[in-house]
């Protein structure tokens, strides 16, 4: 399943942020696995960066360059365009970022947003899932369960 993942998710997962990150954690992990195909657009590289590295809580820079190049192992970058801009700067979304990122989606045919700002993308022709609302919907409609097991 190939599926937009919003920033937010991806802070939850460097920044180790609960009670959000386990759950981003099993995404990324799945998708490292195969199971899910991950895109981001190229700006939110860029945002994650910048969030992870500045603020009261920064990481180092060095280490989240590593970090963010394994993140690279896993998800696919998605730039946008002069087209994708355009039309999120056309849109009626009051965020210029939530539009770009529904861009984002809809130019690499994801079938899901995942973030945890649902409320933003209210009038997303996609599908939109916190991490949570995704396992529980493959479980439900798809017999799909990601548990873990225990050794």
């Amino acid at each position: 399943m190939r599926v937009l993942v919003d920033t937010n998710i991806l802070i939850d997962f460097f920044a180790h942020r609960d009670p959000h990150y386990q759950t981003a954690r099993k995404l990324l992990l799945l998708a490292a696995l195969g199971e899910f195909e991950i895109w981001m657009s190229a700006s939110q590289m860029t945002d994650v960066f910048y969030l992870l590295t500045s603020g009261p809580d920064k990481l180092d820079p060095e280490e989240t360059k590593q970090s963010l190049r394994r993140l690279r192992q896993v998800a696919h970058v998605c730039a946008l365009g002069e087209e994708e801009v355009d039309a999120a700067l056309d849109s009626t979304w009051k965020d210029f970022e939530d539009a770009c990122i529904l861009q984002a989606a809809l130019k690499t045919r994801s079938k899901a947003i995942i973030t945890r700002n649902q409320k933003d993308f209210d009038k997303s022709p996609i599908r939109i899932f916190d991490c949570g609302q995704l396992f529980a919907y493959l479980e439900s409609e798809k017999g799909l369960v990601y548990d873990e097991i225990d050794f």
